[in-house]
């Protein structure tokens, strides 16, 4: 999904939001949450013109569910406790199934009519709907409010325009974070001011997501395309196109992320962040604890536990305990909790088989780990090996390495059929020469890797200091004036001369903005 307000667009970090800084700090300070809602709206219609009313429509109906939801404390006099439970809980249901009604017919009808009709043999005639921007997000966002509010996590929220701002804020719109009320919402209404600090840290942020996604995203795009499009036959180039694409998902999608939190500091406004050294995980379910951080966050607290946690799983694990064994039993439930959070994990990010088998990949590698992780870590112990030692730690690496670009090459591939052919080729059909051969008659020449490859290890230096903690901001900020300005002209050029865009190159639109 792409638009003249892109975040990697010049007209959105040089027009769009300084413009909405000044009208934001001109404003009382009471009132400064009309600019925001209107810059929102403004964003919105930018890309989705007249379907802003979709999201208009679900803050509507979340705020009204929400102020009933909230009015419900406790059973009247003379109604059973139960009998009011199960009506707070039929109303929540009910509002839910009306917010995840429009994300379903909008996104998912055709694809749900398509597998009927071939499970039946019945014919089909797939209807085309325009999707609105962001409606996977706030979503989401509507749900957890709402749940929220049910379970007296937080109070209704009685200005309407604020749970407005909340769920079409433009910062979070387009990719997340997948923010919760209590995280954000006070501030989106407290009219903060915007400070020099508040400024600094939001374009210094602003710059190093501009530096992943135009100089080394971008530039990868060209190559991905062509490798996934034309040789998904050859193992070496599907190797490599596998390993080029994560690479390019990660700094495409974090550094989206980087200019949307910067973009929200300036105004004072602290989202939760979206990722956190990835790469450096131990395992596949460390790696999703680092990778979409507030995703993965949504669905362990309003899917995973509702789920483990329900009356028929804990019948199911009393019956597992007593015709099964305790250990079974202790299982049950996570794993079917784990299984309907990595089914809906999948069916997020779109309407695709290479989705949900996407999903099922992970479910399957998570699912191991919770039987071999424990057992894994005896055997370490029992010979003397240890965890935490260098040896380990490559080994854990180069496996979640595999894991991951694996999960990838099936996540980009056009097809199902395709992923599986790429994958029996790495295996079947492997020759280091192809590559050799295939990409120098590519849209990349050696400067453009050698450009990607010296961007990367500056991103990679960054990673690996967070990962140790090492307090960067604080080190840059004891640094001389003219020592931090270098630091930034630096990266400023940088992003300006090598930046792919200009001739011979085509906007790329944000990668997870079409899920």
């Amino acid at each position: 999904m792409d638009g003249i307000l892109s975040y990697n667009k010049f007209t959105y970090f040089l027009v769009f939001l300084p413009l909405v800084i000044i009208l934001y700090q001109l404003m009382p300070k009471k009132f400064r949450w009309a600019v925001l809602l209107l810059a929102s709206y403004a964003f919105f219609f930018s890309f989705s013109r007249k379907l802003v009313l979709y999201n208009v429509a679900a803050s509507i109906l979340t705020y009204a569910f929400g102020r009933i939801l909230g009015s419900m404390k406790k059973a009247p006099e003379g109604m059973d406790r139960k009998a009011f439970k199960k009506k707070k809980h039929r109303i929540l249901v009910l509002a839910v199934l009306i917010d995840l009604g429009a994300l379903v017919l909008l996104k998912y009808s055709n694809f749900f009519g398509r597998t009927f009709a071939s499970l039946t043999g019945s014919t089909f005639s797939p209807v085309e709907f325009l999707v609105p921007l962001g409606i996977s997000y706030y979503t989401l966002q509507c749900i957890s409010y709402l749940c929220d509010v049910a379970g007296k996590k937080i109070e209704p929220t009685h200005h309407f325009f604020q749970l407005a701002l909340y769920l079409s804020f433009f910062p979070t719109i387009m990719e997340g974070p997948i923010c919760r009320f209590d995280q954000i919402g006070e501030d989106l209404y407290a009219g903060n001011s915007v400070t020099s600090e508040h400024l600094a840290l939001g374009y210094e942020r602003i710059l190093f997501g501009l530096f992943k996604k135009i100089i080394i995203a971008d530039r990868l795009s060209p190559v991905v395309d062509n490798l996934f499009a034309y040789h998904t036959g050859e193992g070496a180039l599907c190797l490599l196109a596998a390993i080029l694409f994560t690479l390019q998902m990660y700094m495409d999608f974090s550094g989206m992320i980087d200019i949307g939190i910067g973009s929200a500091r300036i105004f004072g406004i602290t989202v939760p962040e979206n990722f956190r050294q990835p790469f450096f995980a131990k395992n596949a379910g460390d790696f999703w604890r680092r990778w979409h951080i507030t995703l993965g966050t949504f669905f362990r607290d309003y899917i995973f536990y509702p789920v483990s946690l329900s009356k028929p799983i804990q019948h199911l694990t009393k019956w597992t305990g007593k015709h099964v064994g305790k250990k079974a039993s202790r299982y049950i439930g996570p794993l079917i909790a784990l299984l309907c959070v990595w089914l809906a994990n999948g069916l997020w990010h779109g309407p695709h088989w290479n989705y949900i088998v996407y999903g099922l990949y992970y479910f399957s590698l998570t699912a191991i780990e919770m039987f071999t992780e424990k057992p894994f870590e005896a055997w370490c112990h029992k010979h003397n090996l240890n965890i935490e030692g260098a040896g380990i730690r490559t080994f854990r690496f180069i496996k979640l390495v595999l894991i991951v670009i694996t999960g990838e090459m099936f996540f980009r591939a056009v097809s199902l059929h395709a992923g599986w052919t790429m994958l029996v080729s790495i295996f079947t059909n492997f020759d280091v020469k192809q590559i050799f051969t295939v990409l120098p008659q590519l849209d990349m020449s050696r400067e453009d890797y050698l450009i990607v490859a010296v961007a990367f290890a500056a991103v990679i230096a960054v990673s690996v200091l967070k990962e140790k903690k090492f307090p960067i901001r604080e080190k840059f900020n004891s640094m001389p004036t003219m020592a931090r300005w270098a630091i930034l002209y630096v990266i400023i050029f940088a992003i300006v001369l090598f930046g792919a865009y200009g001739p011979g190159y085509d906007a790329v639109a944000a990668m997870y903005a079409g899920f």
